[in-house]
């Protein structure tokens, strides 16, 4: 990791491709414990699981769960890659960021 005269750490554009991957990743992770956890409740309901306890479980399930690990996660995901690919495109491919700001800061 380089590091610009002013002791802090150039953004470089692997960095950058590395985290994009990171999120790649942890995305595809978080969508295989969803399917499993959404195929759990598909078969939970439809068996012996009945009552107001199983009313209740399934009402905490559609309005807390499924929001945060749906739309939540997918938000969240959507917002880091965005992030990431935004500066991505503001770093020239030669420098760092430092070092290009120094420079032009220096005209």
């Amino acid at each position: 990791m380089s590091m610009g005269t002013t002791g802090t750490v150039n953004i470089t554009p692997e960095m950058l491709h590395n985290a994009l991957n990171a999120i790649s990743e942890y995305e595809t992770k978080a969508n295989s414990i969803k399917a499993k956890l959404d195929n759990t409740f598909s078969q939970l309901y439809p068996g012996n699981f009945s009552g107001n306890a199983a009313e209740g479980f399934r009402s905490f399930n559609e309005n807390k769960i499924q929001p945060l690990i749906g739309e939540g996660l997918t938000g969240m995901v959507k917002a880091l890659r965005e992030m990431c690919e935004g500066i991505l495109k503001a770093i020239p491919d030669t420098d760092g960021l430092d070092d290009q700001l120094g420079n032009e800061n220096s005209k």
